[in-house]
């Protein structure tokens, strides 16, 4: 696979992301309505990796078209904009729940895999092989030929169960810090503003008469 830029553990294997999917989709190109028969997931909808199915809007689809209904414990990726790339791990959506077109949705040929591969699809070495295969003088996009193409670092099961967890471990700390730290700029700006405010009052005590 050429360079790869680091060495892999003896029992770990680097797959073609193709290689462990059991198919890689595109959505549906439907608009949204307020109202319809299936939950319709668009790039918008996912926030903040999160998604409010409560204000999800809805689609009708054909009988031939289940097969874009979402299952638990599949992947999605923004493939077109500011947020390609960006992956959404499906767990537990409403009952036939589809999705839109600037989405790919990958499923899985061992789906307990999907813990482990959502947290490897926010690592540097997977986001530089994504810039590096986005295309668009616009708006960057990755197609789903280009993103099953893919190089993915793969330890055997039970590893990459043990690193699953231990990461879902330690995340809640890592976001905690973040917000304390986004927090703690806001103090800073918020009590250099009341200092300049005090300086350049009208009534300042440093003021030059």
């Amino acid at each position: 696979m050429g360079n790869i830029g680091f060495n892999n553990p003896d029992n770990w294997t680097f797959v073609r992301l193709n290689d462990i999917c059991a198919s890689i989709q595109y959505g549906l190109g439907y608009s949204a309505k307020n109202e319809g028969t299936n939950k319709y997931l668009r790039i918008t909808d996912i926030q903040n990796n999160s998604v409010n199915w409560d204000t999800v809007p809805f689609v009708d689809i054909a009988d031939s078209e289940d097969e874009y209904c979402l299952k638990n414990k599949d992947i999605v990726f923004a493939r077109s904009g500011a947020t390609v790339g960006k992956s959404f791990l499906i767990e537990n959506p409403p009952e036939k729940s589809v999705f839109a077109s600037y989405l790919i949705r990958i499923q899985l040929i061992v789906p307990d895999l999907a813990g482990y591969l959502i947290h490897f699809f926010n690592s540097s070495y997977y986001w530089k092989q994504i810039m590096d295969k986005s295309t668009g003088s616009g708006q960057p996009n990755c197609n789903g030929t280009k993103l099953s193409q893919l190089i993915v670092p793969l330890p055997p099961f039970h590893e990459a169960k043990q690193i699953e967890k231990k990461i879902n471990e330690v995340l809640p700390f890592i976001n905690a810090i973040q917000l304390e730290k986004g927090s703690l700029a806001k103090y800073v700006e918020k009590a250099k503003a009341k200092i300049l405010e005090k300086i350049f009052s009208e009534d300042s005590s440093y003021k030059s008469y």
